[in-house]
């Protein structure tokens, strides 16, 4: 989202009302909506849905129980779920859908980001340009598919990178940390804790932290 840019508010919040942002992600689209205040219900989602909470709060309210959503934090709904909502105050929120997800059980699953970590796989060592970091992950929800669409939490220790392709679009929330990436074209950007910003498929970037970076994210890679 561009720095400054308003949002609509209607009674649709995750549908017609929503703001869809221009980001390569193949079945996979990325929205923004705002809620004044407020409240609804939906019969079903179509698509395996992360939503991030930029401002304010929601509440969702799934099978008996409510999951409330602060600044930073995130759930998934799972594609065909029946779910309220309500907003006591202004919200505003960021959305990735992955419309082709397989119908399941249904269900919202709340990230947790202090959720105990595992380590996961760092960069090849050919695309380093420093120590190898240490890098832990939670993977918190997986689309039935193979897991084509994941979200959850990962943390790294510093370290630079030369440009790679992505082969999948993520958004990410820092939650701790400070990054630096530069693009194909020498565009340089740099982001800091409570940040949220996507990389497309298909971007070509490097990566460069001098400081422990943890993130929530949510990506979306086709099957090879």
């Amino acid at each position: 989202m561009a720095a400054g840019q308003s949002l609509a508010t209607g009674s649709d919040p995750f549908g017609s009302d929503a703001q869809s942002l221009p980001v390569r992600a193949g079945p996979c689209e990325i929205f923004a909506t705002a809620i004044a205040t407020g409240e609804g219900r939906y019969s079903e989602i179509g698509g395996d849905t992360m939503i991030l909470a930029l401002d304010g709060a929601l509440v969702l309210g799934c099978e008996g129980r409510e999951i409330a959503l602060a600044k930073g934090q995130s759930a998934v709904i799972a594609r065909g779920t029946a779910f309220s909502w309500r907003a006591d105050a202004p919200v505003t929120l960021i959305g990735m859908r992955y419309t082709d997800a397989p119908q399941g059980d249904g269900g919202i699953v709340a990230i947790d980001n202090g959720a105990t970590l595992a380590p996961s796989n760092p960069p090849a060592d050919e695309v380093l340009l420093s120590e190898k970091p240490s890098c832990r992950s939670n993977n918190q929800f997986a689309s039935l598919d193979d897991g084509q669409f994941k979200c959850g939490i990962w943390d790294s220790t510093p370290y630079t990178r030369v440009p790679i392709l992505f082969r999948h679009t993520e958004l990410m929330h820092l939650l701790a940390g400070k990054v630096t990436f530069t693009d194909a074209a020498g565009r340089t950007a740099t982001f800091g804790k409570g940040d949220t910003f996507i990389i497309e498929q298909g971007a070509r970037c490097s990566w460069d932290s001098r400081e422990d970076v943890a993130k929530i994210y949510g990506t979306f890679k086709p099957a090879d």
